[in-house]
């Protein structure tokens, strides 16, 4: 009889730990973050765009270095505008970690014209995502971080 109980109570015993246990995974499991799909698509370079007779940086044509984003339904376009010297040329990656978004654009040929561009790049990316950071960087001199909310 003893035999008989012993060998009943461990079903018991182990429902009582098994079930908390599984109750902690599924909280666990649903607490994580989506990251969504997001997928670079394409870059779009603008090259230089120079006003006439713009050769000095306090021309007034002037743009600021800057880095906006635009969301329209399940499209991320990510603009990033910098000055440099001009006949420069450069080359762009784009890569998505986790929730993270790093773009780089690295000088690949020094330009030894006497004037300033403003260069252009358009990012492009589809898939859909609560919110984004964002990191862009200019040949590791001129950095940007941010959020992108949806």
């Amino acid at each position: 009889m003893d035999f008989e109980r012993v060998i009943m109570t461990k079903p018991i015993a182990m429902r009582k730990i098994l079930i908390p246990l599984l109750v902690l995974v599924t909280l666990i499991s649903c607490d994580k973050k989506e990251f969504g799909n997001l997928e670079y698509v394409e870059t779009l370079e603008g090259g230089c765009f120079l006003e006439k007779s713009s050769l000095l940086k306090n021309d007034p044509f002037f743009e600021p270095d800057t880095v906006t984003y635009s969301v329209t339904n399940d499209s991320l376009n990510i603009f990033v505008g910098f000055n440099a010297t001009c006949c420069s040329e450069y080359g762009s990656s784009s890569s998505i970690k986790g929730d993270s978004i790093i773009i780089k654009i690295q000088t690949s040929q020094l330009g030894m014209c006497n004037c300033i561009c403003y260069y252009t790049y358009n990012f492009k990316f589809v898939g859909h995502a609560n919110s984004y950071k964002y990191r862009v960087s200019v040949d590791d001199y001129l950095n940007f971080v941010g959020i992108i909310n949806r």
